[in-house]
């Protein structure tokens, strides 16, 4: 039985431990890599507020994945287009794994993307269907570990990504 019922979450009480339900989410790192400099090589985030921490956050991606949603493809699809305005091409996008945020208490389940975006031609940062969304930028991979060394970079999902990548050779932290 559920103490909570609410739009995103449900809590319930099981065996003496209180659990929260979530309908899981897809994350997804844009990587662009100019293919004349090789140094010339980003990273787009958005920087979005958090009320559970009460700060400006910079964060790959993501988003929920919505009862409607057929797979996650769809889901990262619409989440990159509504947070970024880049549209994402099936061809260039790989699944990289997924995580749990906070296995203690939730079943929150985050997959995570990797993209690369062929071409920074054409392209107009700008969020789509956010109210959250305060920034979009690309970083370049120095900033990137600068922003993590100086926690500028905190989020869970966003580190996780970033280790997917780099195991697989995809970005190089």
């Amino acid at each position: 039985m559920y103490i909570f019922e609410g739009n995103l979450l449900k809590l319930k009480k099981e065996d003496g431990y209180e659990l929260v339900e979530h309908p899981g989410a897809c994350a997804i790192i844009i990587h662009f890599k100019d293919k004349n400099d090789e140094n010339d090589e980003k990273i787009c985030l958005v920087k979005q507020f958090r009320k559970a921490v009460k700060k400006f956050l910079w964060e790959i991606p993501a988003g929920k994945i919505d009862k409607e949603d057929t797979n996650l493809i769809e889901t990262i699809k619409r989440e990159a287009f509504e947070e970024t305005g880049i549209t994402i091409d099936e061809k260039n996008i790989k699944y990289l794994g997924y995580i749990y945020t906070t296995p203690a208490f939730s079943n929150e389940v985050i997959h995570i993307f990797y993209y690369f975006l062929e071409s920074l031609d054409n392209i107009s940062l700008k969020q789509i269907d956010f109210q959250e969304i305060n920034e979009i930028k690309f970083f370049s991979i120095n900033e990137i570990k600068k922003m993590i060394l100086n926690h500028e970079i905190t989020d869970t999902k966003t580190l996780s990504a970033f280790t997917f990548a780099s195991i697989n050779n995809l970005i190089k932290l």
